[in-house]
């Protein structure tokens, strides 16, 4: 019986951590897109009337649900120590947040590649690496997914919709 209790009360307490851990990343995570939010609304300020009026209009109760967000979210995590917790995804020893930035990671890569060379061969690519190194993949199955995807994107967008989608860099360098 005093081994269950123990098994338990240690349950509890991973429980409590990762509760924690997530109530801190959700803080930093406010304070990051109140930060964006905060100077496109600055930013627009600096518009015409006519100009600023949407992104007013939109940024205003945007940056009010924000602030209520952040007090709420704050006074949930007021009994977790959110420098130790912010420590510890610094020295990388926070898994929820690893993930999340790994993910950030391959969408900043795709952007970058949408950039460079377009979207059809961002899409691809990032597929492509996905699907080989990263799910380890056979080769074969990886080029027919990356290219069946691709070709009905390509078939959707461009012929369906008849909506040109950005070609790169590259190609408006060439061409």
């Amino acid at each position: 019986m005093h081994d269950k209790q123990s098994v338990t009360k240690s349950g509890d307490r991973v429980e409590e951590q990762s509760v924690a851990n997530k109530k801190s990343l959700e803080l930093c995570f406010i304070i990051v897109v109140g930060l964006i939010v905060a100077a496109a609304f600055f930013s627009a300020l600096g518009y015409d009337l006519v100009s600023a009026r949407t992104p007013l209009v939109i940024m205003v109760p945007l940056l009010i649900l924000i602030g209520g967000h952040f007090m709420r979210v704050k006074k949930a995590s007021r009994n977790t120590d959110v420098v130790s917790i912010l420590w510890a995804v610094v020295k990388g020893e926070n898994q929820n947040f690893n993930i999340v930035a790994g993910f950030s990671g391959w969408m900043v890569l795709l952007l970058a590649l949408i950039i460079v060379a377009g979207h059809y061969v961002g899409i691809a690519a990032l597929m492509f690496i996905l699907l080989r190194v990263v799910s380890r993949e056979k080769i074969l199955l990886s080029l027919a997914i990356t290219t069946g995807v691709t070709l009905m994107i390509f078939i959707l967008f461009e012929l369906g919709f008849d909506i040109e989608l950005h070609r790169g860099a590259i190609f408006k360098i060439w061409l």
